[in-house]
């Protein structure tokens, strides 16, 4: 009996021992969880202060854009003589550009969109003008190859456009977002990723996607006071699995003065086997008898198409008598 006793012994001990290395493994465990928290917890803080000042910004700046064109009207304020000797200097030439050809006069004359309360009525009644006027728009861009081309052609032809760039394309060509920029033409935002299932999954996914267009927008120009107030939906902005989330997103932008716009003609280069003459040939169709054109384009890195269509299309509407127009004529 005792040796069964002290065999009861030695295995009872044996239990407990198991029993404590398991109850420490367990309490590490715990310690480590508890540190995950309270890192995560920190890191999620931090960013929505972030996101936060963020947006408290854009409603500084709306608020302070609103003060001043009040006060504008009140005091019936008249330029200065500098300003006007650089307006003057920027409609001599009808260009953006200083004597050197290097630094815009437009950052002289803090050329970037200004907030505007109407944006989005003057955005719909494009749709319904009776005047000849084309917005050619590019969306999915900076590329590293075929953004410099079509600027290329732009500016052989004296036209300027809009450009509804990607975040994390802004952040790989930034130099080529700074050149839409210096030449005159509008930087929209057309979100950050163009994963749909990450954009859409609730209006503030949406709505955070624009934020992290805007700021790599902000960060490829140097220029934290730059604001595009317009964005165009991937996808557009109705219809789709995704609708129900657009409308909730259209609301939220509408509280930021922020806008957004579709199109009403296409060249169809979204398919990347599309030839040049089915480029021109869907223009031609989806333009039908319209006077007023949003011309819908793109200009990521495997739309060559593109490229060899844009200067033919430019000609057609410079002999069909159109204004070429870009959102300045509204965000000003």
């Amino acid at each position: 009996m005792l040796y069964g006793m002290e065999e009861f012994e030695d295995e009872f001990g044996l239990v407990k021992k198991e029993k404590l290395n398991i109850t420490k493994v367990v309490i590490v465990v715990a310690c480590f969880l508890v540190l995950f928290i309270i890192v995560f917890s920190v890191i999620m803080a931090n960013k929505n202060k972030k996101n936060n000042d963020q947006l408290q910004a854009i409603v500084d700046n709306k608020e302070e854009q609103t003060e001043i064109n009040d006060n504008s009207e009140q005091e019936n304020l008249t330029p200065t003589t500098e300003n006007e000797e650089s307006q003057e200097n920027y409609e001599d030439d009808g260009k953006y550009f200083g004597p050197e050809m290097q630094i815009p006069v437009h950052d002289d004359l803090k050329f970037v969109p200004v907030l505007n309360e109407n944006a989005q009525s003057l955005i719909k009644d494009i749709y319904y003008s009776d005047e000849k006027q084309v917005y050619l728009t590019f969306d999915d861009g900076p590329s590293k190859d075929i953004t410099p081309q079509i600027l290329d052609i732009l500016k052989e032809n004296d036209v300027k456009a809009t450009f509804f760039v990607l975040g994390a394309r802004v952040e790989l060509y930034p130099d080529n977002l700074k050149r839409e920029y210096n030449e005159g033409h509008y930087i929209a935002n057309h979100g950050y990723s163009h994963e749909y299932s990450r954009i859409y999954e609730s209006k503030d996914t949406v709505f955070q996607e624009y934020i992290d267009c805007e700021n790599a927008i902000k960060n490829a120009l140097g220029n934290q006071d730059y604001n595009s107030y317009l964005f165009r939906f991937p996808g557009g902005s109705s219809g789709g699995r995704y609708n129900q989330v657009k409308i909730e997103a259209k609301e939220l932008f509408k509280n930021y003065g922020i806008a957004h716009t579709n199109w009403n003609c296409l060249t169809g280069d979204a398919a990347g086997n599309k030839t040049r003459e089915a480029c021109l040939e869907e223009m031609y169709k989806t333009k039908e008898n319209q006077n007023s054109i949003i011309l819908l384009m793109h200009d990521a890195n495997d739309k060559s198409q593109t490229v060899e269509a844009l200067p033919e299309i430019i000609q057609y509407y410079k002999n069909e008598g159109y204004t070429f127009k870009t959102f300045y004529e509204i965000f000003k």
